[in-house]
């Protein structure tokens, strides 16, 4: 274990934006900055350091996690699956010992009787609970919050069977915001980001690829604080299909808006990396992303003073170039706190 009162002198970090040259004194298991460039440490390092990466989609059940961390990824999100077994992922994840990444979780996704996953393949009974009503959707929404959920997840897919009346989508909704957490919604199909709009999602699991949205609603998105999570690699695993394509066009104009893009993989979902991926961070630089704006899909854009247990590290410093700063992001790995004395 680090000890209390040993310094890292960082040469680069990013921390909302990136900081120069920054010594922190470790604490508790946490680093702490305390000075600048020209105070002395007890070791240096090297190359940059990002507090956290962050998938903001995945499904843990489908993949190995523990293979995460070497990939770079020290946060993920799991949207959606049986919760007693997300939940113990999610408990591994705060012990000391543990080599997973920081686990968030969703619980259950809510649907309607029949909607999307119930017929899906990839959900096994009880990733979801169908809700008829209001009152289903408060009983659904508190039990997600019994296992500890960050947020609520909902699909309106009207390409896998019915999807919930906006009567319903609202109630989930109300009773998300009733329990504090954000809503995050799958949207598939004609019309159905709107109505996912309309009824006051917050979070969008994948950019829309059913259509093209027109821009007043993509503007009304961005001027809302609606969140997208990018998930554009699952459209063809690297050999690009129609409704990448469409995503593609409808994440540019959404970034032009202002809107808020985090990255996420659905990762689970077809041959993607365990990790950092090169694919996605490449297909948002082609969509117009600036390299800080890409960085900070991944990385986030608040302040940050204290860092760990986990972090992420990347030999070098960035490229100033959006796609090779994507491909440059692939090289991280992620680190622990007590690990900088090995």
């Amino acid at each position: 274990m680090v000890a209390d009162g040993f310094t890292l002198g960082v040469e680069q970090w990013w921390s909302g934006g990136w900081r120069d040259r920054t010594v922190f004194v470790a604490a508790g298991g946490r680093l702490h900055a305390v000075g600048g460039r020209d105070t002395d440490a007890d070791v240096e390092l090297p190359g940059t350091l990002f507090p956290r990466l962050v998938d903001h989609h995945v499904h843990l059940g489908l993949i190995d996690p523990s293979a995460l961390m070497a990939g770079g990824i020290t946060a993920v999100t799991d949207l959606g699956w049986v919760p007693s077994e997300s939940a113990r992922l999610r408990d591994e994840s705060g012990a000391p010992s543990s080599g997973l990444p920081e686990v968030s979780i969703v619980g259950a996704l809510l649907t309607c009787p029949g909607g999307y996953p119930t017929q899906s393949g990839w959900a096994p009974p009880g990733a979801w609970v169908e809700v008829g009503d209001a009152a289903d959707a408060r009983v659904a929404v508190d039990a997600q919050v019994a296992v500890g959920a960050s947020a609520i997840k909902f699909t309106m897919n009207s390409e896998a069977g019915p999807a919930p009346s906006d009567e319903l989508a609202f109630a989930i909704v109300a009773a998300a915001h009733q329990a504090g957490l954000p809503a995050v919604v799958h949207a598939q199909g004609a019309g159905q980001a709107r109505r996912a709009f309309r009824a006051g999602a917050d979070r969008f699991a994948h950019t829309p690829f059913s259509e093209r949205l027109d821009d007043d609603l993509i503007r009304s998105m961005a001027d809302a604080g609606t969140e997208w999570i990018s998930t554009l690699d699952i459209h063809g695993w690297g050999t690009p299909i129609g409704e990448f394509k469409l995503a593609t066009d409808n994440l540019r104009r959404f970034a032009d808006a202002g809107g808020r893009i985090l990255y996420g993989t659905d990762l689970g979902n077809g041959p993607l990396r365990v990790g950092v991926n090169g694919r996605e961070l490449l297909a948002l630089a082609a969509a117009g992303l600036d390299r800080d704006t890409l960085v900070a899909s991944i990385a986030g854009d608040r302040l940050t003073t204290a860092i760990g247990p986990r972090f992420a590290w990347a030999p070098g410093r960035p490229p100033a170039d959006p796609a090779a700063a994507a491909h440059w992001l692939t090289t991280c790995r992620g680190l622990t706190v007590d690990s900088l004395t090995h």
